[in-house]
């Protein structure tokens, strides 16, 4: 884009040869083919993420976002509506995830990024790309959390998400001083659950919550770890 405002007059296939240039004098690097960037004067990754693929930042990048974590494994996550890919790139890496849940994304500081709510849905929904401590501090560390539209998210959802939303969201409020309302849980309750289901996919000792139907084979001193210390 800047190579066309300065140079309008150029085709296409001039100012790909003068990127290409660049990059081979190692004045750029290149994250896909057309795609280039600078990273001595790289400022936004997350902006770069969103011009090679449509979709939206997500999971724990927006978490970090909303300043909810202070968590940094130098990925950045981008929901789409089918591509799976990761791009290593000199600093971070580009992890985008497909989900049929494309939607609850807005426009927030010149990025597209998943609402507090709809993010919080995503990491309960793809918990294997975080962790539950991760999870359950933001949730205790967001204040404006709008408890309604998250159980429309995961109304949505399957029912082992819902049940193990529940079982953490219930661990939550009962452990720590976290201002959850009742009908929150209660209304996560109201849905038929059949068949257990496990935390993690482990095999690892298990306590098993009758409630929810779920075996907590992680434990609440890790599920907590950030409260407890």
């Amino acid at each position: 884009e800047v190579i066309s405002f300065i140079f309008p007059d150029l085709s296409q296939n001039k100012r790909n040869k003068l990127l290409h240039s660049l990059y081979k004098k190692e004045y750029l690097k290149r994250a896909l083919k057309e795609i280039y960037y600078n990273s001595k004067n790289m400022d936004d990754y997350y902006k770069l993420a969103l011009e090679i693929k449509y979709g939206y930042i997500g999971l724990i990048s927006a978490l970090k976002h909303y300043g909810l974590t202070d968590y940094e494994d130098f990925t950045i996550f981008v929901m789409t509506k089918n591509t799976y890919k990761t791009i290593k790139l000199e600093n971070y890496s580009l992890k985008y995830l497909p989900t049929k849940y494309f939607n609850g994304f807005i426009e927030k500081n010149e990025l597209i990024i998943s609402s507090l709510e709809k993010t919080l849905f995503d990491c309960f929904l793809k918990i294997k790309y975080l962790d539950y401590g991760i999870l359950t501090k933001a949730i205790y560390n967001a204040k404006k959390i709008d408890w309604k539209i998250l159980i429309k998210y995961l109304k949505s959802s399957p029912k082992s998400t819902i049940q193990k939303t529940g079982y953490i969201i219930e661990l939550l409020k009962k452990e720590t001083d976290c201002n959850i309302p009742d009908y929150f849980i209660s209304e996560l309750n109201k849905e038929k659950i059949i068949f257990p289901v496990k935390l993690e996919q482990n095999k690892k000792k298990s306590c098993y919550n009758k409630k929810w139907k779920v075996q907590d084979n992680i434990g609440k001193e890790k599920i907590l770890s950030w409260w407890y210390q």
